[in-house]
């Protein structure tokens, strides 16, 4: 026999040695499709959606919510939002508007849900067009399981109760068409401090301060609506006060300080300029009828037939009257027109900022608002405003939008405010730029509630991050069922003594994988690292592995 030619035993135990690496290629390549398998399944179980409705003043909004649970795959046991629409992606068709309070992400119907007072066909024109897109973003199967939410806020609190009943009742039927989970509950109007509350949770959440280890200082909100500003901070020293409320988010329990400010919002700020106008300018030209009221933020062009809640009325010393008299039906048309005058446009968007109760307004266009928002009693935005832990605020929505519009950094800047707010104002007035004429009240108004904010609160002011809604935090804290019953469930805490185990699915997929590995390694002998050929020799007969002898 050829001595250089393999033998029969050579190649029985190459044999062996192949089938082996097959066999453990084999075993190797079972654990990773198991584990592949079991978070495939994982995460199909633990990804859940939430629909809110926001039914606005301006309009009716729609966001759609995926999340994933957390637990012991995250360092929170909060969910983890995945995704949210409408996104960039989203196309406006016809029907929907990106007008408005509309200035981010996000899709509505016009106009808001208290014009629909006894029209069930308004109610449902403004709602079914949402809805069918939260059903394209929610997939089919999912449908039956995940809750909607349909939330409204400033326009139907407005109303009077049974009114906003009404409205209600009529979305509720709209709502039952459709294949979400729903409850009567989940269709409500919120209070404000509801709203200030889903605000300041949505902010801290997306901006990561909820489930961080470290327990970092939250952040402070300021939120301008159409018609009501939230101002929400935490606080320290919780305190007998009927703004303070208690919020549990996951494991930890806050303090917060939550303002909502009905009328000073954009839209509900500017009609009280009107009717402080109409109170001044009335008692000068002494008639009731007809009026022609003068406004000193619009340009000399602009006539329109405006309805005021609050005109030529009782003098209003507090920004409730104004609803009450709207609910009274206490309006009037008049003829707005304009009379341009950034002094004394600036006058009254800082009267109004800070709810004066002085007629002589004019006496503002010049110097600090701090002095005024000290000493002017109840009615200081922030009271208790040195009792704060919040380092920072953050500036939302109608902020965010006209800080945007006037293309400025988000770090507050009041000189550049005031600067470019002049600007702007005054080339609108020359007809140079005629669109940016909505503005010239807003950012005065803006202004004067940034400086007013700044003042009291002695703290920095960041405006944005423009996709915050307080629909997530809604969407969050109203689904909170959905992630905290079947994260126990899912997840599963075992108590053994003093020993925490973690249970099903994660001790399943543990106990298979080392069964795996006890089989793998029973049936498997491999060699140890180093050694791998001395083991082979020692294992072959001597006369196929010669001894050499000594030279």
């Amino acid at each position: 026999m050829d001595p250089n030619s393999p033998s029969k035993s050579k190649l029985e135990i190459n044999g062996v040695i192949g089938s082996r690496k097959v066999l453990k290629f084999g075993v190797a390549l079972l654990v990773i499709m198991l584990i592949c398998v079991f978070f495939v399944y994982y995460m199909s179980k633990t990804a859940f959606f939430t629909v809110v409705l926001d039914c606005g003043s301006s309009g009716t909004r729609v966001n759609v919510y995926e999340w994933r649970k957390g637990g012991y795959l995250s360092d929170s046991d909060l969910p983890i939002l995945v995704h949210s629409y409408p996104d960039d992606l989203v196309k406006i068709d016809e029907g929907y508007s990106q007008k408005g309070g509309c200035f981010y992400h996000c899709v509505q119907t016009e106009p808001g849900l208290d014009k629909f007072l006894g029209n069930f066909s308004g109610v449902s024109e403004a709602l079914k067009p949402l809805i069918r897109l939260a059903e394209l973003w929610v997939p089919l199967e999912r449908h039956g399981e995940t809750p909607i939410f349909v939330l409204a806020t400033a326009g139907l609190r407005r109303l009077l109760d049974d009114d906003a009943k009404k409205i209600l009742k009529d979305v509720e039927e709209v709502v039952k068409g459709h294949g979400f989970m729903f409850r009567e509950s989940w269709i409500r109007v919120l209070s404000g401090k509801e709203e200030a509350h889903y605000g300041w949770v949505a902010l801290n959440y997306q901006m990561g301060i909820f489930g961080n280890l470290s327990r970092l200082p939250s952040l402070g909100l300021l939120d301008l609506g159409g018609s009501s500003l939230q101002v929400v901070t935490e606080i320290d020293d919780p305190r007998e006060n009927e703004n303070v409320l208690r919020a549990r988010i996951g494991l930890v329990e806050h303090w917060i300080l939550a303002y909502s400010l009905p009328a000073f919002g954009l839209n509900e700020g500017f009609d009280r300029t009107v009717a402080m106008l109409s109170h001044t300018q009335a008692r000068k030209e002494g008639t009731l009828g007809t009026f022609r009221v003068s406004h000193p933020c619009l340009s000399s062009a602009f006539v329109k037939n405006y309805t005021c809640g609050g005109c030529f009325g009782k003098k209003i010393n507090d920004v409730k009257e104004l609803s009450t008299l709207s609910r009274e039906n206490d309006a009037h048309s008049i003829v707005l027109v304009g009379d341009p005058n950034w002094e004394k446009c600036k006058g009254l968007s800082r009267a109004v900022a800070v709810n004066s109760s002085n007629s002589d307004w004019s006496h503002l266009d010049n110097g600090s608002i701090c002095s005024l928002s000290i000493t002017n009693g109840k009615d200081i935005l922030y009271p208790e405003g040195s009792n704060r832990s919040s380092v920072r605020f953050h500036a939302l929505s109608g902020f965010y939008a006209v800080n945007t519009m006037l293309n400025l950094s988000p770090r507050a800047n009041l000189t550049k405010i005031w600067e470019k707010g002049q600007q702007l104002c005054e080339k609108s007035w020359t007809g140079s730029n005629s669109s940016a004429e909505q503005y010239c009240f807003k950012v005065p108004y803006l202004a004067s509630l940034v400086e007013d904010a700044l003042c009291v609160a002695d703290r920095e002011i960041i405006f944005g991050p423009g996709n915050i809604s307080w629909t997530l935090g809604a969407g969050l804290m109203e689904g909170k069922h959905l992630w905290q019953s079947s994260t126990n469930s899912a997840i599963g805490v075992l108590s053994l003594g003093n020993t925490m185990i973690i249970s099903s699915p994660l001790i399943l997929f543990v106990v298979l994988v080392c069964l795996l590995l006890i089989v793998y390694y029973s049936q498997v002998k491999l060699p140890m690292p180093g050694r791998k050929i001395s083991a082979v020799r020692a294992s072959l007969p001597s006369y196929l592995c010669p001894r050499r002898q000594p030279a």
